[in-house]
This record gives C-alpha cells, structure tokens and sequence, in this order.
C-alpha cells in the first residue's frame, strides 16, 4: 500500500449474486454468525459487503490473504488487528444500507462514517457534540456532513460519542475540508475531516491526520452489476483536500 489513506466504497445493491457469495467466503465463523442474525435482508447484505471489503482492503495492503486476518476488540471496544506488529495500518469501517466504506490508513490514526440522507433532522440532536457557528444547517446535507465529521472523529480516537467528551468544531480549510477544533478552547484537535466524493443519497467524511494522499476505490468496479432479483442470494473524483480516485489501485 502507498503511504497515506485508502477509502473503500461500495453499493451493496450493485453487487451481484457470485460476488456476494464469494464475499460470505472470506468471512470468520463469527462473523458469518453475525451476518445470518441480521434482518432485514438489507443490513445483512451490507454488513456481507463491509466486512469483507475490510478483510480484502487490509489483505492487499498487508500482503496477507484476507481469510487469515484476525481481529479482536481494543480497551475502548474498537476494532483491532491481532498478531501483527505496531506498523500495521490503522482502519475504520462504516456502513449503511445502500453504501459502506472502509478506510486504512499508514499515517496515523484514520476514521471514517457514511450515513444516508434523510428529511426532517432536528439540529439539536448535534448539540450536546459539536459547537455550531450561526447559519451552519441549512439544509439535511448540512447536518449529515457534520454529524459524520463527528462520528468520524471518535472514531479516529478510538472512542464513541459520549457527552463527557468536548466538543468539536469544524474550521473550514478548503472547500469540503475542515480542521478539527476542540470547542473548550479552540485549539486544534490534530485531524482534519473530509467530505468524500459519493451518491447524493449519502453524506461521506473522513477523519485522518494529514488532508494529504487520499486515494478512493470504488469495489463496484470490480464486479459485474447484477440482474434484477426478487430474492438476491446473498441471504446465507478527483476531490478536495488531496482526494484522488484510484483507478490504477489493482494493476500493481
């Protein structure tokens, strides 16, 4: 893997019937478990998807086969991998029914959250977490792109959201770029949040250390669109900030 981010993406809906069920394959027995207890079909497929996309992202950038990864819980309940050394990417997952996502990172500490956009949020909803300046939601979009930085941020940290934390504030630095502030004082929180090129039903952002060298791949790309199912079997931009779509990712 470069040095920097990678963002996975993809559209579970997209996926066709073999490419899910190959997906099914490279997941742990717990896993599996997990996925089988999920309903609606849904979020089982998304969660198919995200899992998997995250075992086959770490898999190339480690050099390792995506079945042999093995993860476990760190102290704050997140993620981690096992058996490896202290140079190994750091990675955050997201997902919602229509788009998941997966980032790793080999500069630091990354974080990632997608949601779907949705009519008829209530702005206060965000108050106990993010300090907002006068006229900052205007619109549906507006809140998503903040409640994701937000989500994005903790996750970066290691943390979930909780009133006992700070507040954040984001300082804009370029268009679609923001600086994360910690409200209590204004000083910098040492991440900056991005939002990510996606469909316009969705809301993208990143949390990482540094804007630079953030490189998207688009896993629907890599397989074929699928025919229109009653049942589908898989039951059982270039940007801102330094965001470059990566089309050349597979021809190492």
């Amino acid at each position: 893997m470069q040095a920097g981010v990678q963002v996975w993406t993809a559209h579970p809906d997209r996926l066709g019937g073999a490419a899910c069920a190959e997906f099914m394959a490279v997941l742990d027995e717990g896993e599996r478990d997990r996925a089988l207890r999920l309903r609606p079909d849904a979020d089982r497929h998304a969660f198919i998807v995200a899992h998997a996309m995250r075992r086959i992202a770490l898999g190339l950038a480690l050099a390792i086969d995506p079945q042999d990864l093995r993860f476990g819980t760190g102290l704050q309940g997140e993620p981690v991998l096992l058996g490896l050394n202290r140079n190994a990417p750091t990675f955050s997952l997201s997902r919602s029914r229509g788009l998941v996502a997966v980032a790793i990172s080999t500069e630091g500490a990354v974080g990632i959250d997608v949601e779907a956009v949705r009519d008829g949020v209530d702005e206060a909803l965000l108050s106990p977490y993010v300090a907002l300046g006068r006229g900052a939601i205007r619109t549906e979009t507006d809140f998503y792109v903040q409640w994701t930085a937000l989500e994005a941020y903790w996750k970066a940290r290691g943390l979930g959201l909780s009133t006992s934390h700070p507040r954040i504030r984001l300082a804009p630095l370029a268009e679609d770029c923001w600086e994360v502030l910690l409200d209590d004082d204004g000083s910098p929180a040492g991440m900056v949040a991005m939002r990510l090129p996606c469909s316009p039903s969705h809301v993208l952002t990143l949390a990482c250390e540094s804007p630079m060298n953030v490189r998207l791949v688009e896993l629907d790309a890599l397989a074929q669109a699928p025919p229109v199912l009653e049942d589908p079997p898989c039951s059982g931009r270039e940007g801102h900030c330094g965001v470059a779509a990566a089309s050349d990712t597979f021809n190492a």
